[in-house]
């Protein structure tokens, strides 16, 4: 899909991604609640499913007695702090060097032009797309004749 692609390479974020206060381990909230990537460093096994794994860090006493007061009703598998370490606990996101073009082209073109030109429409869109050229120009030819 042409978002999950314009969105992992960095050119759809905002501004304030890049700048972000909050991408370390020492956080204001009383817990942060992540996708846990690297949980295949923690236990191979607990991601068999593949439907991902939450990461649950607890920052504060009062987010220690929220998390004691619910994890009977979760499976809770601990984990080393440096194993949970994804880039975004680590440092703001980099922002790819198109963002601004990204931004304005959206503006003043809109959604469909900027995945086509930033994005990766996929096989799929090309087909389809195809698809209405190829019988656009039969049509066309039928009427001609």
């Amino acid at each position: 899909m042409s978002f999950t692609y314009t969105f992992y390479k960095h050119i759809m974020f905002r501004h304030s991604c890049g700048v972000c206060p909050y991408t370390n381990t020492k956080r204001p909230s009383d817990i942060t609640i992540a996708d846990f990537w690297g949980w295949e460093k923690t236990d191979s096994d607990i991601n068999k499913d593949d439907k991902g794994v939450s990461l649950v860090l607890v920052n504060t006493e009062k987010g220690r007695e929220l998390f004691e007061a619910v994890k009977d009703r979760m499976i809770v598998i601990p984990a080393k702090l440096e194993d949970c370490l994804q880039p975004n606990l680590q440092h703001p996101s980099v922002i790819h060097p198109q963002r601004m073009d990204f931004e304005r082209d959206y503006e003043r073109k809109g959604f469909l032009y900027v995945m086509k030109k930033y994005g990766d429409m996929g096989w799929r869109y090309k087909i389809a797309t195809l698809s209405i050229r190829v019988k656009k120009r039969i049509k066309k030819l039928i009427r001609t004749r």
